[in-house]
Parts: C-alpha cells; sequence; structure tokens
C-alpha cells in the first residue's frame, strides 16, 4: 500500500508541474532581440528585457520595453471600439496599439512619434475600411491609411527603418497554445490512465 501511495503521489507532483506549465503557456515566446537597445518610447530611461503576462502582446514577452500594468492601462482605456471588423482587423489595431512594447523602437520611434511603414498603414485600411466606429465606417471616415495612421498621431513614412506589421505573431501564438494544450491534455490523460491501471 506503501508504494501505491508513493506513486499516486508521484504522479501528482508531475500533473502539477504539467498544468503550471499548461497555464504559463500563454506567454510563450515569438520573437527575440537583444536587450541591450535604449527604450525611445520611454525617452531612454530603460532598455529591453524579459516581461510577463502582456495580456495582448504576449509576442514581446521574452524582450519588451513595457511592463505588464502599462499594457494593461493602453488596452483598458484606449482600445478602439470597432463593430463588425474582422478579426484581421482586430489583429492590425492591436499590433499598433503594443508599439510601445517593442525592444525595436529605437529605430523608428523620433521626435515624439512612431515612424510607421505607409504600408503597414494601408494594410491596416484594407481590413479595417468596413469595420464601424461611433457609427461611422472607417471607410468613410479615412480616404487611405496614411489619413488614418496620421490621425492616430503617427508619422507615415517609407524608410528601412519604420514600424512594420507582423501577422504571424497572431498565427504562431494560436498554433502554440493549442498545441501546448493538446500536450498538456494528452500528458494529464496518460498519468490518470496510469494510475487506474494500478488500482485495478
Amino acid at each position: 500500500m506503501d508504494g501505491w501511495w508513493q506513486d499516486c503521489f508521484s504522479y501528482f507532483y508531475v500533473f502539477i508541474c504539467f498544468y503550471f506549465t499548461c497555464a504559463l503557456s500563454k506567454d510563450t515566446v515569438i520573437e527575440y532581440h537583444e536587450d541591450t537597445k535604449p527604450c525611445t518610447v520611454f525617452e531612454n530611461t530603460r532598455v529591453a528585457k524579459a516581461e510577463g503576462g502582456l495580456i495582448n502582446c504576449s509576442w514581446y514577452s521574452h524582450n519588451a520595453c513595457c511592463k505588464r500594468t502599462e499594457v494593461t492601462s493602453v488596452f483598458s482605456s484606449n482600445s478602439l471600439p470597432l463593430y463588425m471588423a474582422s478579426q484581421d482587423c482586430h489583429n492590425h489595431i492591436n499590433y499598433m496599439m503594443c508599439y510601445f512594447c517593442s525592444p525595436d523602437q529605437f529605430h523608428w520611434y523620433k521626435e515624439g512619434k512612431v515612424h510607421v511603414c505607409e504600408k503597414f498603414c494601408q494594410s491596416v485600411y484594407t481590413s479595417c475600411k468596413d469595420a464601424f466606429y461611433n457609427g461611422t465606417r472607417l471607410g468613410e471616415a479615412y480616404r487611405n491609411g496614411t489619413a488614418f495612421c496620421e490621425t492616430q498621431n503617427f508619422k507615415v513614412v517609407n524608410s528601412k527603418y519604420c514600424f512594420k506589421y507582423d501577422p504571424t505573431v497572431f498565427d504562431v501564438a494560436s498554433y502554440i497554445q493549442h498545441s501546448d494544450l493538446l500536450l498538456c491534455f494528452l500528458v494529464i490523460s496518460g498519468l490518470f490512465t496510469r494510475i487506474v491501471m494500478h488500482i485495478s
């Protein structure tokens, strides 16, 4: 009997370890950067470093200029209430709002403004022009992507160093999250199967 309880304790310990691994998988690292570059949005008072719990900007968790509380504050107070927006539109806006977390901001945050790529702005406009904001369709409120970005106080440029959109962060994050959940389910199921077989 003592050996049986030891086995159960071992299974339970492994279960707990896998549970916390699964619970933390939402902050899985997507991209990597050097952490020696200044965070110009914050007037060079900090450098990028690992920061967990960046809900909505989790792809920067490994190396971020922002802090968790700052992301929470920005998304709770400045989120655009878009209606009838596609997932692609939401992703574009989400990514744009996370600019202050990027460890590469020293390239494109200058003179108090985000220097955003014209192609990014046009992509936002194309994805969101059929969405509504305050009862008005974005495609009617703005004539193009440049007009939309300039209204958000961004400087639209064509340059090697401008804030670019990376749609893969959403695809990879979704894939990793589902893969981790499946792995956790299989491992936990295997543990319980072994316990049941041992009892039998």
